[in-house]
């Protein structure tokens, strides 16, 4: 039974795993490519799982074997009626998306989930209950379930995504995933009936009451608990601190989801005081970089986020899952610790899902569960007695308070110590308090509240400046607005004497990318700025296209700060698709912005995904559409693809024109559209653009690149012949199918960019 044990928790734990990003991935593109789905599906996951566990607790504890085998193989032929897997349809317009999502998910894969979930402790009881070989320890088999689960997640970004189509027959993803799961279905029932030859146990198993020693108190229980919440938050934290700047695609899932779980194999195989220490002193120096890297860079570079971030995570769930690891009570408990490991998941992710959110304006969880894991560090209660114990009590507050005031005194070094490279500055701003921090390694409460003054310190330096004047969150992201001053330049005020005056602007932010912004002085208040300069790409195309009916109808993907609302005239008619409510509401505020309401042309606001409502628009409706949608520094990758890019020239008149913004610090964006314009024909024009002048400047423009796809060359006008836009497809690019983006493939690997 041993090896058929291990099979079935192998088989169930890839699937249950393989699964997950499989149904995110399908139903990502009705959610407009947000960050918060695979937060949202995790909770899912999570949530069923603890019912799988309770649900294996039950049979385990409260039924007789027999009973119990046929009540589960009974559920799991019913579950077969889910299959295959179908998602054909986003949420109705209003719809909240968090509870929209959470039903369709237990109505597409709710039972099968459900019973792949109970797998790993119902096998496990049933070996320990068989008396067969094995069975006298079975927490391996929790090791191996987690190596499965292992192999599930790799699968799916290595094998299974890049060679097949998520849906349709002879094989997709959808048919090979069912096809396993019937498999796991006859191997379970092998499982079963091996069980129930082996064992003796016809009764109720809650005749084996356990003894008051062998009972857990709830001191443990909420011991264990603990450890199983702090890194199952840290995971979807560092999941959309990494996707809120890269682009939200599986393998951003799947890293960090992999790392978790290499901590449980590790932690689980074979408990090891030796291995939580190291974990430890990881924990501390990964924090301690993280805080750096915060602090000293400018923007999250993506060699940060892919390297230093899953280290960071492994370090804090190792550090967690090793301690609960020897934690672990005997196996006649195993149910119901494994039950409280997935009550500890589960609310994790309902943290970060429900509470985090409305309890913060930015994505606060992420340094309060490495703060949380910092303090749960080996020894974090221990303490001497007597004098001495108080003492460094003391001495636990009062030096991070120290380091706090020693952060001022360290940023003025260079300028007293005569530094003037960069480098050496930094090095002395940055790495002198980290090294100190460090110093506090044997006591983790010092340690945690030095990484909080550190943490504290980088999210003012990685803080926008200006005056904050709206915060809020939203499934979609983070939306913050400043008041800022632009560049200083030397002008005459009202006495008329010379002084230097700066043009103020209100800059949104979302995420850590700004998205717009506006001046507030009455003769630029109605010029579009940032990316949207007149003397930009963009406003060339609008010059280009002069005052010809192609200006018309103008459909725009993305809202903002409404910028490109400035460009319309009285006639014409610009359709804005924005797919987050709260965008809308800042765009409209007129406090914040006033774009929209200054616009001279008739303005439309729909909410609701760009691809999906353009959908409904009838063709050739369109002369101009242009494609403005980021989530901070992230793309929708759905918004992208071969198939997208075909419905937006639907749309279009036979001489319309599709601009595509594609400034981005982490993706090459214009290699996609070159692929993608090479496969269907298209040509266009593209052009990278730098502020060549002080009064671009002061006027607030940012450099900004675009690419203009259009039919034929006619179209481009004088776009076609003017030497500062380059040609769009370059030769070769129908023959690169490596960056050619598709509804069913999209490998964002390609494009990465790591500086």
């Amino acid at each position: 039974m041993w090896a058929v044990s291990i099979l079935v928790a192998l088989l169930g734990a890839t699937l249950l795993f393989l699964v997950q990003p499989l149904v995110a991935r399908m139903v990502l593109p009705f959610l407009g490519g947000a960050p918060a789905v695979w937060s949202t599906c995790v909770f899912f996951f999570q949530a069923v799982l603890l019912l799988g566990y309770l649900y294996a607790h039950v049979l385990s504890t409260r039924l007789a074997s027999r009973a119990a085998v046929v009540l589960h193989l009974f559920l799991l032929g019913t579950s077969a009626s889910f299959l295959p897997m179908r998602w054909d349809a986003g949420p109705p317009l209003g719809a909240a998306p968090v509870p929209w999502l959470l039903l369709r998910l237990l109505g597409a894969i709710g039972l099968p989930f459900f019973l792949l979930s109970a797998t790993g402790p119902l096998v496990q009881s049933w070996l320990h209950s068989s008396r067969r070989p094995g069975g006298d320890d079975p927490y391996p088999l929790y090791a191996v379930g987690n190596a499965g689960s292992l192999v599930g997640l790799v699968s799916y970004p290595v094998l299974v995504e890049p060679f097949l189509p998520l849906r349709g027959l002879p094989v997709s993803q959808t048919f090979l995933w069912s096809s396993g799961f019937v498999g796991f279905v006859l191997l379970t029932g092998i499982c079963a009936l091996l069980f129930l030859k082996g064992s003796a146990a016809a009764e109720p198993r809650d005749v084996r009451r356990l003894d008051g020693e062998a009972r857990s108190s709830w001191a443990e229980r909420l011991r264990w608990i603990l450890l199983a919440l702090v890194p199952a938050s840290g995971l979807l934290a560092v999941t959309q601190y990494i996707s809120t700047d890269l682009a939200v695609f599986p393998l951003l899932w799947i890293v960090p989801l992999a790392v978790y779980l290499v901590s449980f194999v590790l932690t689980f195989s074979a408990p090891r005081p030796v291995l939580l220490s190291w974990s430890s002193t990881g924990l501390a120096l990964c924090a301690a970089g993280a805080a750096a890297s915060l602090w000293a860079f400018e923007r999250p570079y993506t060699w940060v986020l892919l390297v230093l971030q899953p280290l960071l995570l492994f370090s804090l769930a190792m550090v967690c899952h090793g301690r609960l690891a020897l934690a672990r009570p005997e196996p006649a408990r195993l149910t119901e610790f494994y039950l409280c490991v997935a009550l500890g998941g589960m609310l994790g992710g309902a943290f970060n899902t429900f509470l985090a959110p409305r309890l913060f304006a930015s994505v606060a969880e992420y340094p309060l569960v490495l703060l949380a894991a910092c303090f749960l560090r080996p020894g974090a209660r221990a303490g001497s007695s007597g004098s001495s114990g108080r003492r460094a009590r003391v001495l636990d507050f009062l030096l991070p308070a120290l380091l706090l005031l020693f952060v001022p005194v360290a940023r003025m070094a260079p300028a007293i110590l005569g530094i003037d490279g960069a480098a050496g500055a930094l090095a002395l701003q940055v790495g002198l308090p980290c090294a100190l921090a460090l110093l506090f390694l044997r006591r983790p409460l010092r340690f945690a509240l030095a990484l909080a003054v550190l943490l504290g310190v980088a999210w003012l330096a990685a803080r926008p400046s200006g005056e904050l004047l709206f915060a809020r969150r939203s499934f979609f992201g983070v939306h913050r607005v400043f008041l800022r001053n632009g560049p200083a330049i030397e002008g005459v005020d009202a006495a008329g004497a010379r002084t230097e005056v700066s043009v103020p602007f209100h800059a949104l932010y979302h995420g850590s990318t700004r998205h717009g912004s506006q001046a507030l002085t009455q003769r630029l208040r109605t010029q579009p700025t940032s990316y949207y300069h007149p003397t930009g790409p963009v406003g060339e195309v609008f010059q280009a296209l002069g005052d010809g009916p192609r200006l018309e109808r103008v459909a725009v993907v993305g809202l903002g700060a409404g910028a490109l609302a400035a460009y319309t005239r009285e006639g014409r008619r610009m359709t804005f698709y924005e797919i987050d409510p709260e965008v809308v509401r800042i765009a409209r505020d007129t406090r914040l912005f006033t774009y929209l309401e200054d616009a001279r042309g008739e303005i439309d606001v729909v909410v609701g995904d760009g691809r999906l409502l353009l959908a409904r628009a009838s063709d050739g409706t369109y002369g101009l559409i242009v494609l403005d949608a980021f989530s901070s520094d992230a793309v929708p990758v759905h918004l992208m693809t071969l198939e997208a890019i075909e419905l937006y020239f639907r749309k279009l008149r036979p001489d319309g024109l599709l601009a595509v913004h594609v400034t981005n610090q982490h993706l090459d964006l214009e290699a996609v559209l070159h692929a993608i314009a090479a496969r269907l024909g298209l040509v266009g024009a593209s052009k990278a653009d730098e502020i060549t002048s002080l009064q671009q400047m002061v006027e607030g423009k940012d450099r900004s690149q675009w690419v203009v796809l259009a039919r034929e060359h006619a179209a481009l006008g004088p776009l076609a012949s003017n030497p500062q836009w380059l040609k769009v497809p370059v030769p070769g690019a129908a023959n690169d199918s490596r960056v050619l983006w598709s509804d069913d493939f999209s490998s964002v690997l390609r494009v990465l960019r790591f500086w």
